[in-house]
């Protein structure tokens, strides 16, 4: 795997939407809506996404990520955001860590960052892509069932 690799990944290019651009269109009150039996909201998702692509970004940088029990941490304590600003926040907040795993996917991809531990670079970047293609894909499912996707002027 390369560099342009991981660029093209954490975007989904040529294979899925983009991934920063899931959230697009929709706002907080819509992020808590639910339908049938689909098992989350999508601020739930974005909340998910965010726990994992910071954890995995804390060990990049070689630091020791901040929650230590991430089973009960990586889901929300409420399937609504609480305010708009709360919302857009989060959302910021997961293009902030995109760019900074672009950052991270223009290093030596072969480096092993975490002392003590044989991953390297690559291991933890395949794993944000992964898990944010796995959950973008969600996010537009929830979506579609709900009536919200493709946001409007949007094609896919």
């Amino acid at each position: 795997m390369n560099q342009q690799f991981f660029k093209k990944g954490l975007h989904g290019e040529g294979v899925n939407v983009d991934t920063a651009t899931v959230f697009d269109g929709m706002d907080w009150e819509q992020a808590g809506n639910k339908s049938g039996d689909f098992p989350h909201t999508v601020w739930e998702l974005l909340f998910h996404m965010n726990y994992w692509q910071d954890f995995m970004l804390d060990l990049l940088k070689g630091e020791t990520p901040k929650s230590q029990n991430p089973d009960e941490q990586s889901w929300p304590a409420s399937r609504v955001p609480e305010s708009e600003d709360q919302w857009d926040s989060a959302i910021a907040y997961f293009l902030k860590g995109l760019q900074e795993a672009e950052q991270e996917a223009g290093k030596d991809l072969s480096e092993q960052v975490v002392a003590g531990r044989e991953d390297t670079r690559t291991d933890y970047l395949q794993t944000i892509v992964l898990h944010n293609t796995y959950h973008a894909g969600q996010v537009v499912f929830a979506r579609k069932i709900t009536g919200d996707w493709p946001p409007a002027g949007e094609e896919t």
